[in-house]
């Protein structure tokens, strides 16, 4: 397959995945790692990720444990993977992440490349990313850190969206497959 042909064939993704609360916390990077493997095992390339978060769910979900019987979950873990793979290989990684004891639920869709809207944690994540660049570039502590001060500033900045700029923004993200 040629360079060209290879590129014109790559797509993003991102993968919202739910792991069982039952899991020590401790315990949760192990189960994103095994995520994580199963993407770069596909030759993707990761843009953006966001660690769980135990959040309560908006139902009682259930899951058959190996014995047969039916665990059910009123909270779980939620964290989300953004990444860029070639469109053949995306069935493999759906079927790959489903099979994973520790996953609950999971949504596989086609995005774009830009960043989203990141909602109330906006702020917060921004300040994440931050430091992982200042730290990845191996910047002064002083240039890289960002105080709770500087995130609330960030947070007064921002003006309330109407419902029709939501919309628009929302058609604009959207891409049909």
């Amino acid at each position: 397959m040629s360079e060209s042909t290879h590129a014109d064939n790559m797509s993003v993704y991102e993968i919202g995945y739910l792991i069982v609360s039952s899991i020590p916390e401790e315990k949760i990077p192990v189960e994103v790692e095994a995520i994580t493997k199963i993407i770069n095992a596909s030759k993707a390339s990761i843009i953006a990720e966001e660690a769980p978060h135990l959040i309560k769910l908006a139902y009682e979900m259930r899951k058959k444990n190996v014995g047969g019987s039916y665990e059910k979950y009123n909270e779980s873990y939620f964290g989300w993977i953004k990444f860029e793979v070639g469109s053949d290989s995306i069935e493999d990684i759906k079927k790959a992440v489903e099979t994973l004891p520790s996953v609950l639920r999971m949504l596989l869709t086609s995005t774009v490349r830009e960043n989203t809207y990141l909602g109330k944690r906006a702020p917060v994540i921004a300040a994440e990313i931050a430091l992982k660049k200042g730290s990845a570039n191996e910047r002064s502590e002083e240039s890289a850190s960002v105080g709770a001060s500087e995130i609330r500033a960030s947070k007064k900045d921002v003006a309330p969206a109407s419902v029709e700029e939501m919309d628009k923004s929302i058609d604009e993200m959207v891409k049909e497959v």
